[in-house]
Parts: C-alpha cells; structure tokens; sequence
C-alpha cells in the first residue's frame, strides 16, 4: 500500500505535489489551531465553574457560622435545612458537611452523610487545603467538585470554637464538599466548538481557493511553460542524436536559463567525452579488479567500482587527485623512483605495495601499471591495476603463526621453544651464567576432559596459559608441550632461589579457582626443574632432566615441585 501512495506521488506534477502539500500544511495549521482555542475556552470556562464552586462552598461556611453562633448547628434538623436551601443554588449537584477528627473525637460522626467517604476528603481534612477535581461522567454531563476545609478563627468563626471544640488556631473542625453539574458549561463548550469549526472551514475553503488560483498561475507562466520549451529542445536533440546542438537560453527567467546553460554544458561535455566513454566501457566490462586511469600529469580521471570498494574513496573524492592519496608510508621515496624508471623504460610494472584506504587502514595489494599512448606515441594516460591480498597475506602469516605457536594457547610450540632453549644455553655458556628449565603437568587433567568434556578442558587450557604469563618476565619463554604439559625456559637466572620463588609462584597462582563453564575449576601443577649447566649440558638432557624431576613431584603427592639435582 506504501509504495502504491508513492508511486502515485512521483506519478503527480509539480502544481498538483505543491497543492497538496500546501492543502495538507493548512489542514494541520487548522486542527492545531482548533486544539489551542478550544483548550483556552474551555480552561475560562473552568475557572469560572471553580470559582462558583468555591462562592458556594463559602456559603456553605458562612451558614455553618451562623448555626454555630446562633448555638443551634448541634442540632441535625439544622443542619441539613441550610443543605437543603444551599442545594437550591444553580447546578448544585450535591452539598455534604464533613466532621473533623477532633469533632469526631467530641461529639461523635454525626449523620452519615458527614463522614469523610473517599481519599479527598480525607486528603483536606489533613492538609487544611482546598482541593479541586473535575469528574467526566460516562454518558452525562461532567461534574466539578472542591472541598473546602473549616480552618478555626480563618473562615470557621464561632464564638466557642476555640474552647468547645479544642480546636487550636488554624487547626481544621470539618470541610465542606459541593459538587457542580457542568451542563450548562458542556453545552457552551459544544456551542463555541461548533461556531469555531464553521468558522474554520469557511477559512479553509476561501485559502484553499486563493492558494490554489496563486500556485496554478505562479507554476504555468514562471515553470511550465519554460520547462516545455526546454524539454521539447532536449527531445528534438535526443531523437537526432546530435550532441552538437544547444538548448535556447530564456533570459526573462534567470532559473530555467541556468538550467538550459548547465545542460547545454552537459552536452559540450559529453561531446568531448565520446571516445573516453568507448575506452572506458572495455576497461570496466567484466573487471573484478580495481582500475585507476590517470592522465599524464598522474592526476586520477577514472575509477571503476572495485576500487571505491577497497579503498573506501568515491568517485567525488578521488577525481582530480593524485594517486598518492592512497600512499601508506611504507614505502621509501627511492622504491617509488626506482617503479616510475621502470614504468618509463618497459612501459609498465608490477609487485606487491602496501596503501591505505580512506578508513586509514594500510593494506597489502598486488599492483600492476601500463601506459597508454596515442597514435603518435605519446602518453596519454596510466592505468593501474590491484587487487586487495589482505586475505592471502593472512594466511601466509596463519601459516607461519601455526608453524612456531600452539593453536590453543598462542603460545611457543616445541619447534620455537626448542629453538630458544638452544638460544639460551649458548648465550649462558659464553656469559657463563645459568639457565633453567621448568616442565610443568597438570594433576589430574584427564578426569577432568572426561567429565566436562574437551571443551571445558580446553577452556581450561587456555586459563591455565594466561596465568603462567603472570608469573614470568618478558625474557622468559612458556611453550605447550603438548596435551596438559607447559615447559617455562627461565634464561640469565643467578641461582636457585630465583628459580624456586617462580615455581613457588606458580603453585600459588595456581590456587584460585579457574570459571569454566559456569563452575569453579581448582587444578595444581606437578613442576620438575634442570638447571644448566649444574644438571645437563644440551636441550635434550636439560628436557629429560626437567621430565625425571616432574615425576618425581607427582610421587610426592603432586602440587608441589623438585629439583633434578636435589630433593626438597
């Protein structure tokens, strides 16, 4: 149903478009005007049924007062003869006294009648504050009614209040309610709303009459006449086909004369652009790779929609401007010098380069460059080709990651580790220090696997890596062996001591409890040590060694750790 209504809209003209948005604009003036008037009359008409309300609640009072000094108000009879004669006011619905709680405590509740009934009375009777409440009234004229309180020596002025009643000054002896039927002011209302609609609707019709006249005469002779002439120009040289004609210029109308300049412009410009416009129609047929045509001064004239795809720079943004944009810095001057020699003695190059996008993230791109020249030889333009290779340069390094690294952990596998061992007991050979060698198996990892699952053991894993980190320097290197096995390469150490207070800390660590899967897992590490060159002499005896002493730490009962060369 949408898009039929906006089918429709692009189907009107412009007179009808601007009518109706016109016609639309005045018809929500004139609800919101409606709105606003009616809520000014009807808050008059309230005020004024409020003071009313409020006249006949102080009569009411002041009829109170009389009783109360005349001495007669104990008596019920009299009471509810001034009711009476007060409810004979006009569009008095309803009159009630309320009795006070300390007239209550006195001389009782009273008639029936003179009982507080709902929240509001009790509300006054509480506060000593006029309230006010209109109530609509299902199938009938709304009703207003204000309760007014009894405030002794204030507007409740008998003679013995203060000593009869204990009542102390300002405090509240009893309110009275008074109820108004607003009928009378309901069919004001109605009456004022229906003049008002009239009257607005008469207005509407009078503007909708003048504004449509206006914008019918404003459109023919200022727009649609001059526009017909200018479409029937640009048909005329659309049916021959020949770019070489021009629009006439009206220059009684300054806005449709631009508009046969510009398109007259536009033809100039697609004259002129006719043998590019071949060019360019085979260089992007069927291209998924990015093209960048420059002219010879190496300003960009072209770029198809592979390359707004990887770079990030439209057609707007990169028009006119050096392909430089895209240089990402990593490239010395002398490579770029070294690539335009080439491009100049054979014509064209090609390698890998690394550019940025319009994001400013650098990226990798294979890029090839060719002249073009003219008949006569001479160049006339440069067109690149790349393509983006962030994906294949991943991979390359995933694989080189997977080749030194452990999946899991991310951190050193054994070839790496290996290799860094080998590093370490050359370099303390010739600096004649100490290096040690730390093997490390969890206790009891496989229940664990077999009860939670590989997953939660590889969580597990995971965990157990990232708080070994913690307990090494930057220098050291933690590899996964394999399996629940870590080996920690401890280089340039002084003695022992400096070995034992890292093991001590890994036990320690090792003592919070691991969140795996929404359970608390507490696992401890066995730890075997060999130290170079106390214990062995090369990569394989420092691992074996580390190995032998590991057992040894399970035999003890696990959670703990042992030298190769001593027994703790």
């Amino acid at each position: 149903m949408v898009g039929s209504i906006v089918k429709k809209w692009h189907g009107l003209g412009v007179q009808e478009k601007l009518h109706i948005l016109i016609q639309g604009s005045l018809i929500i003036l004139f609800f919101i005007s409606m709105e606003w008037v009616l809520a000014r009359f009807e808050e008059q008409i309230m005020t004024s049924a409020e003071v009313r309300a409020g006249d006949t609640a102080d009569g009411l009072i002041n009829g109170m007062n009389m009783l109360m000094l005349t001495g007669t108000i104990s008596n019920p009879e009299n009471r509810k003869l001034l009711l009476k004669k007060m409810q004979q006011s006009e569009g008095v619905k309803e009159l009630r006294i309320i009795r006070g709680a300390s007239v209550v405590a006195q001389f009782g509740a009273g008639l029936p009648e003179e009982q507080a009934v709902d929240e509001m009375d009790r509300e006054v009777l509480q506060t000593g504050k006029k309230r006010f409440v209109k109530i609509d009234v299902k199938d009938g004229a709304p009703l207003l009614r204000v309760v007014v309180p009894f405030i002794a020596l204030e507007n409740f002025r008998g003679t013995n209040c203060l000593s009869c009643h204990k009542t102390p000054l300002g405090g509240v002896n009893g309110a009275a309610s008074v109820t108004l039927d607003l009928s009378k002011e309901e069919s004001a209302l109605h009456e004022i709303k229906n003049w008002l609609w009239a009257g607005h609707i008469a207005i509407q019709i009078l503007l909708s009459i003048i504004i449509s006249w206006f914008v019918r005469v404003l459109i023919v002779k200022n727009i649609a006449e001059p526009v017909k002439k200018l479409q029937m120009a640009m048909t005329e040289i659309q049916r021959e086909n020949d770019l070489s004609k021009r629009a006439d210029v009206d220059e009684t109308n300054p806005d449709i004369g631009e508009m046969a300049r510009t398109f007259n412009a536009l033809l100039g410009s697609l004259e002129g652009a006719t043998e590019r416009l071949e060019l360019f129609g085979k260089m992007f047929h069927g291209s998924s790779e990015a093209i960048l045509i420059t002219d010879v001064n190496k300003r960009i004239v072209a770029i198809n929609p592979a390359f707004t795809e990887i770079t990030g720079y439209g057609v707007e943004e990169a028009i006119g401007k050096n392909p430089n944009i895209l240089n990402s810095g990593r490239q010395t001057p002398d490579f770029y010098q070294k690539m335009w020699a080439s491009i100049n003695m054979a014509g064209q190059w090609q390698g890998e380069i690394w550019n940025r996008r319009k994001t400013g993230e650098i990226y990798p791109e294979w890029l090839s460059i060719g002249v073009v020249k003219n008949s006569k030889g001479e160049v006339i333009n440069y067109i690149s080709l790349f393509s983006d290779i962030t994906e294949r340069k991943a991979a390359e390094q995933q694989i080189e990651f997977l080749a030194h690294y452990d999946a899991l952990t991310r951190l050193p596998n054994r070839a790496l580790f290996a290799d860094r061992l080998r590093s370490a007991l050359l370099a303390a050979e010739r600096n004649n220090n100490k290096v040690a060698l730390l093997f490390l198996d969890l206790d009891k990892f496989k229940a664990i696997n077999d009860t939670m699952g590989h997953l939660a053991g590889d969580l597990l894993l995971q965990s157990v890596a990232t708080r070994l980190l913690t307990c090494v320097r930057e220098s050291d290197t933690i590899c996964r062996q394999g399996g629940d096995e870590f080996m920690i390469l401890l280089s340039m150490i002084g003695n022992a001591t400096d070995v034992e207070h890292v093991a001590q800390k890994i036990i320690a660590v090792m003592k919070e409890p691991h969140r795996i899967e929404g359970r608390d897992l507490i696992v401890t590490f066995s730890v075997g040590i060999s130290i170079f060159p106390d214990d062995a002499g090369d990569v394989d005896a420092m691992v074996k060694c580390a190995d032998d002493a590991m057992y040894r730490a399970k035999e003890h009962g696990r959670n703990n750790y042992q030298f190769f060369g001593k027994v703790l």
